[in-house]
């Protein structure tokens, strides 16, 4: 049982309690009313854990866009460059450079973008 199902429970076993065997009309209203004041509550509560939750410190990375990766690729590997896209190199946010070679050959090599490493694949 989640809380925010449990405290619904407490907030409706409170009002039974409270409010016994009055009239039909009556006990409907005043449970309509626990029944609103909860649903605020687990709203509250559902914010405070999103909040919570989203709330993780900025990566630092090294290479912040694709003309940066370029760069670093030209250092080690001779080639015209076909394509950039960004990806995930070894978990971390990257990018993926396609390359032709002198030779004709087409190859590819993955800059990790938090570290700054590259690696032909």
């Amino acid at each position: 049982m989640t809380l925010a199902s449990g405290l619904t429970l407490a907030f409706i076993t409170s009002a039974c309690l409270l409010f016994p065997l009055q009239g039909a009309a009556s006990s409907m209203a005043n449970l309509a009313m626990v029944s609103a004041v909860s649903s605020v509550n687990v709203v509250s509560l559902s914010s405070i854990s999103a909040a919570t939750q989203s709330k993780k410190p900025p990566q630092k990375l090294k290479v912040t866009s694709s003309q940066q990766a370029i760069q670093l690729v030209k250092r080690q590997y001779p080639g015209k460059v076909l394509k950039v896209q960004s990806s995930r190199v070894n978990g971390n946010p990257g990018y993926r450079v396609k390359l032709l070679s002198s030779s004709g050959a087409v190859f590819y090599v993955s800059v990790d973008a938090k570290t700054g490493s590259v690696r032909r694949n």
